[in-house]
């Protein structure tokens, strides 16, 4: 907290208990006007000189100087009791303060939770490594299968949504293919790849297309085909197996 500047007005006087100005007299500051109060040494001349009292000029008025650090008043005594004094430097304290960046605070402050806030639509979140972005409680046990921690909706019909239970469904809104977000035309309903999702056939070893075909990479197998193999086409397979199955066509 800095010092605040008193005296060098036209009514801050050295003066006898008639009114009588003291020119040149010496006096003193406190820090109240209680009979315990503490005598204030700590004082500076405007031209930052150490001050442990007050001279009044050859007209008996107080020249201006800094009081201690924090103190907002101060009480003088010339020989007649001890009086309040003010600061005079108040009204440019005032304009300082009003015309500030950031006066209390408060915007710096504010900005901080800004910062840390969601944005309602468009911006960025940047999430640090190793952080979750965002967390959601859900109810314990068997969850909720009707509750929704995203719901994606026109108004009235409801599409993508993220049940409260983890369970996920994707349906893009208008003529797009489902769980292929937001693709449209050929693109296959469904893939699954060994690196990153995407909608793309390409490097899937699952593919489920438009027209209702399955595509795999691997072998498919199932309860009621065993280790069966299926091969089509125009010749039989090089290496048949027992179970193997190959429909025929010609070319």
């Amino acid at each position: 907290m800095s010092r605040y500047i008193f005296g060098g007005t036209t009514d801050t006087a050295a003066e006898t208990a008639m009114g009588a100005r003291l020119p040149g007299a010496t006096g003193t500051v406190w820090s109240s006007g209680a009979a315990d109060a503490e005598q204030l040494l700590d004082l500076v001349d405007m031209n930052g000189n150490p001050l442990s009292m007050l001279t009044a000029d050859q007209n008996g008025m107080v020249p201006a100087f800094y009081g201690p650090e924090g103190y907002a008043y101060v009480w003088v005594d010339f020989g007649a009791g001890r009086y309040m004094m003010l600061p005079t430097d108040t009204i440019r304290r005032v304009q300082e303060h009003v015309t500030g960046a950031d006066p209390h605070g408060d915007r710096n402050y504010a900005d901080s939770l800004f910062d840390q806030a969601v944005p309602k639509r468009g911006g960025s979140v940047n999430v640090d490594r190793g952080q979750t972005w965002l967390s959601a409680q859900v109810p314990s046990g068997d969850g909720d299968d009707l509750g929704a921690v995203l719901r994606l909706s026109d108004g009235g019909t409801e599409y993508t949504r993220l049940r409260n239970d983890g369970a996920l469904f994707l349906s893009p809104i208008g003529a797009r293919t489902p769980l292929a977000v937001g693709a449209t035309g050929d693109v296959p309903f469904l893939t699954c790849h060994r690196g990153r999702a995407n909608p793309s056939s390409d490097g899937a070893v699952f593919t489920v297309a438009s027209d209702g075909s399955v595509t795999t990479a691997g072998t498919v197998r199932a309860a009621n085909v065993g280790s069966a193999r299926l091969f089509s086409g125009p010749t039989p397979p090089t290496d048949p197996q027992v179970g193997d199955v190959w429909v025929m066509y010609a070319e």
